[in-house]
């Protein structure tokens, strides 16, 4: 019996993890989307935040001489 068993797991690949199910793939699907939808969000701000640093500055610099 024990020869049959490892006979059927060496033909099957002998793979332990299970296939993962397509709600699995789904939410991995999902997280990920998440997960990138955050980065870019988070450069974006990053980038305005400059821009607007970057404006400031501009505007400090022309009005320095009005004072």
């Amino acid at each position: 019996m024990t020869a049959l068993l490892g006979t059927l797991f060496v033909a099957c690949g002998g793979s332990t993890k299970n296939a993962d199910s397509p709600a699995e793939n789904t939410g991995e699907k999902a997280d990920q989307a998440a997960e990138d939808t955050k980065e870019s969000a988070e450069k974006a701000s990053e980038k305005t935040g400059e821009a607007v640093e970057d404006t400031g500055d501009k505007i400090k610099e022309e009005t320095k001489d009005e004072k």
